[in-house]
């Protein structure tokens, strides 16, 4: 039975007052101080909408925090301490936070917390931690693999299994400078489940290294590890199997050619393909032209590759400019992967974005040249591309814009893509931060879509001059009509009160009685929003009578904050209710 306690009178300002997603975009959620320096972050979506952040505290001190749907911090005023080991590491290149299936918190670190300081040789922890801020895995986390290395920044990967085990992948180097890759699996409960010297991908003779590695589950308890090999980095896959043994029998080898110096991370992008296998897109001038292209490989389940072209990659756009930074995913409503990335000219005078869609045989779906997602601007530039998923049938591309050449001008924009035909939903951009003062912006990230609704998105802003003393973390919602905030904060603005002498006349059950004395006849309607600005129940739409009029609510919903709205033609009256178990 619910029990229904009511608070009568209450304007709608009231209800979202303790809400940190502001509705204005010149006013973002600032996390850290002109104080507090930080050195990375990352950003999750658990599966019931919590938001959690990852810091990194000038290289060393590790928190994390969890915000509810209205960015109210849960884990206490100041953010929770993972750990804060000295650390000579860099930090990571890949991912820094995982959310698992069950919305818990995967948070590795590298420190010295095994070795002296003139040793100077680092292992890898994982934490867990869950929305209550409980360390599931222990203060002291779970030490990946004891045998210390000295490379100086790691390039981790994590995929979740559908037991509930994580598969951990980085670099490892000793003191003979031999690369390697190590292969581990943790259950559910914190426990290694392999034996480092069998997964570990090394030469025993030193001679070939072993680098860039990422992993992606492949459902039936497996996953399959991407990775370079050799000293012209050619990109090889391997299946893995429960048991941390290769599936194929042998590596299959994505692309033909290497790749030189340039760090790899800033030209694959690797996301699973959907059925058991993995996408992989990366640029490449393989002609010495001094024009690069796009490419994706596909490799089956199987190990097989899935495009004509093979080894050689399938080319993603034919015309004649610079094709740099790409971002894929898998799109399951036309089954189909989703590249974006940005083109120039060959000068780098102009800049713009485009998308393509490709068939699990390599078709080109949206033409040679694939669909313009901004046009060619001069002097105008992108960065942090990505690409989340949407409602069915769209992909969200979020994409940082530099308007000019000069320095903090820089803003943040979203556009919905529908991936069945190739159209864009919005005539232009939306812009997500604030144009009136632009600053410098980098390291974008944004979340996965949460219920249908909205992301969370974060950027690095360095103020409107060169300062490197300006470094300042801000966090922001955009929900999907391309606003930011919570949408209760929007509405706000827009009410005008009146007295309707609306109240709860009682509640009891699973009832609650709204009692109107209205003192003329009007259109109405009586509407219930939870505090995601969701329609939850719509208890009255109609002609209102003059005097007095009991409507009732079967107020059959989980425990939580609702606001009930009275339209009429003379303007909004709200009331909050709160609903506990």
């Amino acid at each position: 039975m619910k029990k229904f306690v009511i608070t009568a009178s209450v304007v709608l300002s009231t209800v979202l007052a303790t809400a940190q997603w502001s509705n204005k975009v010149s006013e973002p959620y600032w996390v850290n101080t002109e104080n507090e320096y930080f050195y990375g972050y990352d950003l999750g979506m658990a599966c019931n909408d919590n938001a959690w952040l990852w810091l990194n505290w000038e290289g060393d001190t590790h928190y994390v925090q969890l915000f509810d749907t209205t960015g109210v911090a849960l884990l206490g005023e100041k953010n929770m301490l993972v750990s804060d080991h000295q650390d000579r590491l860099t930090g990571y290149v890949n991912q820094n936070l995982f959310v698992d299936s069950n919305g818990d918190a995967i948070v590795v670190v590298s420190d010295l917390r095994h070795s002296s300081i003139e040793e100077d040789l680092g292992t890898y922890t994982a934490y867990k931690i869950s929305q209550t801020g409980e360390m599931l895995w222990g203060e002291d986390g779970v030490l990946l693999d004891s045998d210390m290395g000295t490379y100086i920044s790691a390039m981790m990967g994590i995929a979740e299994m559908s037991d509930g085990s994580y598969v951990f992948t980085w670099t490892h180097s000793n003191n003979d400078a031999i690369f390697s890759i190590e292969v581990q699996r943790v259950s559910a409960d914190g426990k290694l489940m392999w034996n480092a010297d069998e997964t570990r991908l090394t030469d025993p003779e030193g001679n070939i290294t072993y680098f860039w590695p990422y992993i992606v589950d492949a459902g039936y308890g497996q996953s399959i590890l991407v990775y370079t090999k050799g000293s012209g980095s050619e990109l090889y896959a391997r299946k893995l199997d429960f048991d941390g043994t290769p599936v194929w029998s042998k590596d299959t080898r994505i692309y033909n050619g290497g790749f030189l110096s340039t760090p790899l991370w800033t030209l694959l992008c690797v996301k699973p393909s959907g059925d058991g296998g993995v996408i992989v897109t990366w640029y490449d001038d393989r002609y010495y032209s001094g024009i690069e292209s796009i490419y994706m490989s596909y490799v089956k389940s199987n190990g097989e590759l899935g495009f004509a072209s093979g080894a050689e990659g399938q080319k993603l756009c034919y015309s004649e400019n610079r094709a740099l930074s790409t971002t894929c995913t898998y799109d399951p409503a036309s089954d189909s992967f989703i590249a974006f990335w940005r083109e120039s000219t060959p000068g780098q005078g102009s800049y713009r974005i485009v998308a393509q869609s490709v068939s699990k045989d390599g078709e080109l779906l949206w033409g040679e040249n694939g669909l313009e997602i901004e046009p060619m601007g001069e002097y105008e530039n992108y960065d942090d591309l990505s690409i989340r998923t949407a409602r069915e049938g769209e992909v969200a591309l979020f994409y940082m814009k530099r308007n000019s050449l000069e320095y903090g001008n820089v803003d943040i924009r979203m556009q919905l893509l529908d991936t069945r035909n190739g159209a864009l939903l919005w005539d232009e951009s939306r812009v997500i931060t604030d144009t009136i003062s632009p600053t410098e912006k980098t390291d974008m990230k944004v979340t996965d879509m949460a219920s249908q609704n909205y992301w969370i998105f974060g950027w690095d802003d360095r103020g409107v001059e060169s300062d490197p003393n300006n470094k300042w973390l801000y966090l922001q919602r955009v929900n999907y009509d391309g606003t930011v905030g919570n949408p209760g904060n929007a509405a706000i603005d827009k009410i005008e009160t009146y007295d309707s002498g609306m109240t709860v006349a009682y509640a009891h059950n699973k009832e609650v009685v709204f009692a109107i004395n209205s003192s003329q006849a009007s259109q109405a309607t009586l509407a219930i929003y939870n505090t995601n600005g969701q329609l939850v129940a719509t208890p009255f739409s109609g002609t209102l009578p003059n005097g007095q009029v009991n409507i009732t609510w079967q107020a059959d919903v989980p425990a939580g904050v609702y606001l009930a709205t009275l339209t009429t033609a003379y303007g909004v009256e709200a009331e909050k209710i709160f609903v506990k178990q």
